[in-house]
């Protein structure tokens, strides 16, 4: 549902997959991310369909999934998350959705971590099953191309080195995996 002048904006909305899309054309999001998106939906989706140990809003998963890069349409930085959460914040769509896209960037980060990238020192740790799968999901590609969690980070290893703050997140990628798969197969 997209916002209008009589919606209250406290009101927890979520557009549908239609108009997920057409606000991201409408935004100039690239195609290549928008297949990344689409990838990240399915796998996600996927994932939530296997949970039986706790409820999972599907329908927050799909469209979180699918919108999760919107910030990319002004940077493509590490702030690109909190920038898509304004995004659709602004928008008026649910605090919900806009946590989704503030906390998926690496495996989630620390308020000192966020302090280091000269982010708002907060933390941006996925916390609802919903904003776990999205994060955990989105980990698993390179693209549109399904790679494993090393596989996704030893580009970055590659780029910046053995940093403490990578082999942190790699850590923090793998419990959150783990986390998700107990959720499934328990």
């Amino acid at each position: 549902m997209i916002m209008t002048e009589k919606t209250p904006p406290e009101s927890l909305t979520l557009p549908t997959k239609e108009e997920a899309l057409q606000i991201m054309r409408q935004l100039g999001l690239r195609g290549n991310i928008v297949k990344h998106e689409q990838s990240v939906m399915r796998k996600a989706r996927n994932m939530a369909h296997n949970i039986t140990t706790v409820p999972v809003n599907m329908e927050l998963v799909k469209i979180g999934a699918l919108m999760h890069d919107i910030g990319r349409t002004k940077t493509h930085d590490m702030d690109h998350g909190i920038v898509g959460g304004a995004i659709l914040r602004d928008m008026g769509f649910s605090i919900e959705l806009a946590r989704i896209a503030e906390v998926h960037s690496m495996a989630g980060l620390t308020a000192a971590e966020a302090k280091q990238f000269g982010l708002p020192a907060k933390d941006y740790l996925p916390e609802t099953i919903e904003e776990k799968l999205v994060c955990l999901a989105d980990k698993y590609f390179i693209g549109t191309k399904e790679v494993t969690i090393d596989e996704r980070f030893g580009r970055w290893i590659t780029k910046y080195g053995e940093t403490e703050f990578l082999l942190a997140q790699v850590r923090r990628a793998k419990i959150l995996e783990e986390y998700v798969l107990r959720q499934i197969f328990n």
